[in-house]
């Protein structure tokens, strides 16, 4: 297992610090406490590093951002999104259909 510097992990038997050499990482050995640890608190931990070295990682709690991204309602379909403009635009023209209706009405000497 690889766990990166901002708490992402990748699990694979052949990863290695080497595996991406562009990015700070710290290997854990798959299955062994802390690697299970890892897997049970993602994404909510922080890690405790000495000496560069990934010694363990603490539970934390979650921040009013993650729990606000919890709660907010799934972003919607292009499919939805059309519609609710379709419907926007089936509601403008039928006032305009409104008005002309009643301009019709008027100018034949009927309304008031």
């Amino acid at each position: 297992m690889v766990v990166f510097e901002d708490g992402n992990y990748e699990t694979g038997y052949w990863l290695t610090a080497e595996s991406y050499p562009e990015r700070v990482c710290y290997e854990v050995e798959e299955g062994s406490e802390l690697a299970l640890k890892i897997v049970a608190l993602y994404p909510f931990y922080t890690m405790d590093i000495v000496d560069g070295v990934l010694v363990d990682v603490t539970e934390r709690e979650k921040t009013q951002e993650e729990i606000d991204a919890e709660n907010a309602p799934p972003p919607k379909t292009e499919e939805q999104l059309r519609i609710e403009q379709l419907e926007s635009d089936n509601a403008s023209l039928l006032l305009a259909v409104a008005d002309l209706y009643e301009q019709v009405i008027l100018l034949q000497g009927g309304g008031a």
